[in-house]
């Protein structure tokens, strides 16, 4: 179950418990899917009778805000509509460093422990699963700690420069294959340069690590 710790920027204005709990309630029944969440409220009245979350509108959640809309019962009775903006801390594991890893690092499931963090604070979208992770390599240099992103990670290259490979190439009926090298490094359908023995260029789509097809 969701653990939500309450904290409020101002000291003055403190929202009564109906609606913090309210609001708890409606945190925990939208963002489900965070281990905790810490939140602030940025701003409330200054005066009020009670505040009641307006639950039929749309949950509007930006970043790390969410914007909650209310009706405010003032002393006088008198009844306003407004929105109420909330400040998010969304804690989810997710993986991070235990060494340095330099920049085209082949990744392994030993580099990266699971570890409790605000992913609001982390620039990209973090990693939460080892499977498949060996399959990749670092874009970037990672210290000890740091979460490791979608966006700082890339597909290691089946193929290499210097690598042997069979050409192939299609016409029709017509198929041709030879030997060539590659000249730069491809993951699977990345277009990337070779060399036959007689040094004629070409530029070939990556198939897999023996085999590439011809495109001019």
């Amino acid at each position: 179950m969701l653990s939500i710790l309450v904290a409020i920027l101002s000291l003055l204005v403190i929202p009564n418990n109906s609606f913090k709990n309210e609001l708890d309630g409606y945190l925990k029944k939208n963002l489900p899917q965070y281990e905790s969440i810490d939140y602030q409220i940025l701003q409330m009245p200054e005066s009020y009778k009670k505040i009641e979350i307006i639950k039929d509108r749309d949950f509007n959640f930006s970043g790390n805000l969410v914007y909650v809309p209310v009706r405010i019962i003032e002393k006088n009775g008198r009844v306003l509509r407004s929105i109420i903006s909330v400040k998010l801390s969304l804690y989810e594991k997710v993986l991070t460093a235990v060494k340095s890893i330099d920049k085209d690092d082949s990744l392994t499931a030993s580099d990266f422990a699971l570890k409790k963090m605000d992913i609001t604070k982390i620039l990209g979208s973090p990693l939460t699963s080892l499977t498949g992770i060996e399959l990749y390599r670092s874009k970037t240099f990672l210290k000890p700690g740091d979460a490791i992103t979608k966006e700082n990670i890339e597909l290691k290259p089946v193929i290499n420069p210097g690598d042997r490979v069979e050409a192939e190439y299609r016409t029709g009926s017509v198929s041709i294959s030879f030997e060539a090298f590659s000249r730069q490094e491809g993951i699977p359908g990345e277009t990337i340069s070779i060399i036959t023995r007689d040094k004629k260029l070409f530029k070939a789509r990556v198939v897999n690590s023996q085999i590439v097809n011809i495109i001019e």
